[in-house]
């Protein structure tokens, strides 16, 4: 899945993670932030195989817009 993930006003510095709903969290952030700003960035993520889902972590309270904008198919 291809998307744009925006983090609007977080009110601590941190990062989100997207991954597959069926796995495990990784320990790696899709995209950081600063307090008090709005971040933009892309990401691609898989989808879980059972439910085409995916999930979304954020290490601080923070308003979020997700845009999907695409997807690679077989």
């Amino acid at each position: 899945l291809v998307g744009n993930a925006t983090a609007v006003f977080p009110v601590a510095n941190g990062f989100l993670t997207l991954w597959p709903s069926a796995a495990i969290q990784p320990t790696v952030a899709t995209s950081n932030y600063r307090a008090g700003r709005v971040y933009n960035r892309h990401f691609i993520v898989g989808l879980g195989n059972a439910d085409g889902a995916f999930k979304i972590f954020s290490a601080a309270t923070t308003n979020l817009v997700v845009d999907l904008s695409g997807y690679f198919a077989p």
